[in-house]
């Protein structure tokens, strides 16, 4: 018997995007049951596409913006699917991924999710390529090794406790992969580019990298348990992570934007201390 799977999407002012996501499900090698976009209080622009694509099989379904961890748990809670295709609203999969995801579920009881390498696009153009690893609990204690954008189980969601509401400022899909495999599921990943990744402007993941380490810190002390008996690596990590950031800091003093600001500030500091 083929299993029943709900799309979801989570959508705040992507009405530019939204209608192209919701088209790469569609258009899957395989129909899906039903398909759920969560408008997270979205503009009336991104409204008004929503309208346009709402059908028997795609249901929208409109909440205040509470952000993308509470969109997706709303999303998945309303859905009837065993396995749940997640989908962020500027981007799209494949139309062979969904066919390929749900024979790695199938086949394999321990498999608790499948994703898949990604293109990074940027003006229509492929940037950069990224092949994320998937694995078990060990391989996601301290990097990300998978995109939120799977096929997983609703069952893995139940048990992870659902999506952190509380991480609006990003890596919520991080968090969420640490307490999926904390569970015993692991992350399988296609080895094939079955995803566009649209690098926007002002995305999620750039504001998120400002607050990385405080980031981190929340992930790791929720997850305290984990890590308790690894503090020379928790050491290490961040230590490294404080290497990066400030060589990432000497990187940019040194670029002529950079020169020239403090060039042009220089002077309006002498005046302020002398008046």
């Amino acid at each position: 018997m083929k299993p029943k799977v709900s799309a979801i999407i989570p959508c705040y002012n992507d009405g530019a995007y939204i209608e192209k996501a919701v088209a790469s499900v569609l258009g899957s090698d395989v129909d899906i049951f039903e398909l759920i976009v969560v408008d997270d209080g979205s503009d009336q622009l991104t409204k008004s596409h929503l309208n346009k694509i709402q059908t028997e099989k795609v249901k929208i379904i409109h909440q205040e913006n509470k952000g993308v961890s509470a969109a997706r748990n709303k999303g998945i809670a309303e859905a009837e699917g065993e396995y749940i295709l997640l989908l962020d609203a500027d981007d799209k999969f494949a139309p062979s991924f969904l066919g390929k995801a749900i024979q790695i579920l199938e086949n394999n009881a321990d498999a608790g999710a499948v994703s898949c390498w990604y293109n990074i696009v940027e003006n229509e153009k492929v940037i950069k390529q990224a092949k994320p690893k998937g694995g078990k609990i060990e391989d996601f204690m301290f990097t990300n090794s998978s995109m939120v954008s799977s096929l997983l189980r609703k069952k893995c969601w139940e048990d992870a406790g659902r999506f952190d509401e509380s991480m609006l400022a990003g890596y919520e899909d991080w968090e969420f992969w640490i307490s999926v495999t904390k569970k015993g599921w692991e992350v399988r990943i296609i080895e094939e580019y079955l995803y566009d990744y649209f690098n926007k402007p002002g995305s999620r993941n750039k504001k998120a990298a400002k607050q990385d380490l405080e980031i981190k810190a929340y992930i790791f002390k929720k997850h305290k348990d984990l890590y308790v008996g690894r503090y020379s690596d928790l050491l290490e990590y961040f230590n490294r992570a404080l290497e990066l950031k400030e060589r990432e800091k000497q990187r940019l003093r040194s670029t002529i934007d950079f020169k020239l600001g403090a060039s042009i500030l220089r002077p309006l500091r002498f005046l302020k201390r002398i008046f």
